[in-house]
């Protein structure tokens, strides 16, 4: 069962009487994306390919706010079993390295962990996540900002490789991962610096759309 986790009286999302943290009302109450609206982005993206698994309603807005800050981190486990169960391990086998979108060190002092990072290794050998891209600005929070030019402002030469690891993307297949995807301007600026360091191909995955 993709609830079956520690067992608590009330459901978090809900606050309904439930023998899991997680409902499964709550759980069914997700709204998935449908593959065929899936997109091939040009012009201003550096990416080529866009997926996601669910649009962001009030269930997942909820359990992301759960999950990054208030450190409730088995929804790692479910949304790693919900990308498995849509997208599958050869899915994710296809990529030569996998992304995560990185946090500035004083944030993920604050936070204590990565949510990316905590569903991809469920996922994934260590060994194909690549984490040689550090976040060198600490920005404020995008979901904080109106517009997609104060979001672009705010990521400005925010993301850099480390040491000469970019000599590594050079005709990889690479996947960006992150959990929402709102304007776009997170993941294309990550999908920026592999663009010029001529990868073959850049995908991007999230867990939501806004």
């Amino acid at each position: 069962m993709l609830n079956s986790y520690l067992l608590d009286n009330r459901c978090l999302v809900c606050n309904n009487s439930s023998k899991d943290r997680v409902c499964q009302s709550c759980i069914d109450s997700l709204s998935y994306y449908p593959k065929e609206n899936f997109i091939t982005f040009s012009n201003n993206f550096y990416f080529n390919n866009f997926y996601t698994l669910l649009n962001f309603n009030n269930s997942l807005k909820k359990m992301i706010h759960l999950y990054k800050f208030e450190n409730k981190r088995f929804f790692a486990t479910l949304f790693s079993e919900l990308l498995l169960k849509n997208f599958s391990k050869e899915f994710f086998n296809n990529y030569d390295y996998i992304i995560l979108t990185p946090l500035h060190n004083k944030k993920l002092k604050k936070r204590g962990f990565n949510q990316t990072t905590l569903i991809i290794e469920k996922i994934v050998k260590k060994d194909k996540i690549f984490f040689n891209i550090e976040r060198v600005k600490n920005t404020k929070q995008q979901s904080l900002l109106n517009s997609r030019e104060e979001r672009i402002d705010n990521l400005d030469n925010s993301f850099m490789f480390k040491n000469s690891s970019y000599k590594l993307i050079k005709d990889k297949k690479i996947l960006i991962f992150d959990d929402i995807f709102t304007t776009g301007t997170t993941v294309n600026s990550i999908a920026k610096l592999l663009y010029f360091a001529e990868a073959k191909l850049i995908d991007v995955l999230t867990i939501g759309i806004a």
